[in-house]
């Protein structure tokens, strides 16, 4: 495509929209499990463009936004993948006062707070800016250009009695997305990287330890056993065991981790019992050359030393999380479109590396589909890396304006070129 065609096309982008659009998202509260309100705004916001537009239900009452802007024919079908569902409501108790917590947009000094736009609404915002940007110009092109705005993201997990469509995320409406007709060439994931280049990241397993004990009244505590105190072993030994297993796994100069997330113990309404129980939950993040079923190899180390102190103490184990990671796409297509568009921009090729968060590119992936992330966000007011939780969810508008030119860049020249030119099975 021309080059003053394609700039023309990048330069009708500005700030104002590309905040409206961010604004507009963040204003509808979309905790996960509840995602129809703004699949409703988002498939408005496409037909508005000019695109095709649709709804699709991944489980009652929750949906998918997917867009589509078509080409002519005899090109790539070029994935836009974006969540829309958020961490938090807003009014969960503890959570820290500032307006980045808040379902509210605010737009102050050339940023904007709210929640979810840090993960990942602002990156929605950039697809949709550049997508309208295309369909404004007119121009025609030979691949078709997918968007799928998900719900289903956000890493929250059914176990114990958080059950129900407000705890099944890890990626649940991507994964319906890919199973049923969500095909495409290459994809870009729009997470908050700070516009980084992600070609591979991290993957997630989650499991709950439990140790049992014997509920006997307190007038008799000796008669029973104290589910806590038998937990307190594991917990004394657990950050040795946690340094060690990071040392055990790295990969391109970074490490895996595994962290203890969450505690719960004994019946808080019965004072006066031996705890019964106690559970704790880890979480191990992988590295791109670890496998799923490594971790519980893994997670033994920990128990066989806990025994070798307390051969008495039986735990009982339940994974209840297992999100492969992204395997590297550095050599793809779309890693080298997405270089190429990020230097047009900016004239700087992107940063590089590997992604310690979880995204659905290991869902696309799974399906064929070679995918990178790249997103506006991570960038903090303050200069803190890539996340503030004193100040919370907040983008900068520039920031989130050249994002969109890039997104682009990248749609105009993948999206005008053969299959051939782009080094993929001609049809």
């Amino acid at each position: 495509m021309d080059r003053n065609t394609v700039l023309e096309i990048v330069e009708s982008i500005k700030p104002e929209r590309c905040a409206e659009l961010a604004v507009r998202l963040v204003d509808i509260p979309s905790l996960t499990g509840n995602e129809q309100p703004i699949a409703e705004c988002v498939r408005g916001l496409l037909r508005d463009m000019g695109a095709d537009a649709w709804m699709q239900e991944f489980e009652p009452g929750r949906y998918n936004a997917i867009g589509r802007v078509r080409g002519r024919g005899g090109g790539a079908t070029l994935l836009f993948n974006g969540h829309m569902d958020i961490a938090f409501s807003g009014t969960e108790q503890y959570l820290p006062p500032g307006p980045g917590y808040q379902p509210k947009a605010l737009v102050r000094d050339g940023w904007i707070y709210g929640m979810g736009v840090h993960n990942m609404k602002s990156g929605c915002a950039a697809f949709l800016a550049a997508a309208e940007a295309i369909r404004k110009s007119g121009i025609e092109l030979r691949g078709d250009l997918l968007m799928a705005f998900v719900g289903g993201e956000i890493e929250r997990h059914s176990v114990n009695q958080y059950q129900g469509a407000g705890f099944r995320g890890g990626g649940c409406g991507t994964r319906h997305f890919v199973t049923n007709g969500g095909i495409a060439d290459m994809a870009v994931v729009g997470e908050p990287t700070r516009m980084m280049l992600i070609n591979e990241h991290v993957g997630s397993v989650a499991v709950r330890v439990t140790t049992r004990g014997m509920p006997a009244p307190l007038r008799v505590a000796d008669h029973g056993s104290d589910a806590i105190r038998k937990m307190r072993v594991l917990i004394d030994e657990f950050d040795a065991y946690a340094g060690e297993y990071s040392e055990r796994h790295t990969y391109k100069g970074g490490r895996a981790t595994v962290h203890m997330h969450s505690i719960e113990g004994g019946w808080p309404f019965r004072c006066n019992r031996v705890p019964i129980f106690c559970h704790v939950f880890l979480e191990y993040r992988l590295m791109p050359d670890q496998k799923v079923n490594e971790v519980p190899l893994d997670l033994e180390v920990l128990l066989e030393r806990v025994r070798r102190k307390r051969p008495d103490i039986a735990f009982d184990t339940e994974f209840f999380v297992t999100l492969p990671p992204a395997q590297d796409c550095s050599k793809t297509a779309i890693a080298n479109a997405m270089r190429e568009a990020h230097r047009r921009v900016t004239d700087t090729l992107p940063e590089e590396g590997i992604g310690l968060f979880y995204s659905d590119a290991s869902h696309l992936q799974a399906y064929g589909i070679p995918a990178v992330n790249y997103g506006p966000s991570g960038r903090t007011i303050t200069g803190k890396e890539n996340w503030d939780p004193e100040v919370g969810e907040h983008v900068s508008i520039a920031d989130l304006t050249e994002t969109a030119k890039v997104y682009t860049a990248l749609a105009l020249d993948v999206c005008s070129r053969t299959r051939e030119e782009l080094g993929l099975r001609p049809r």
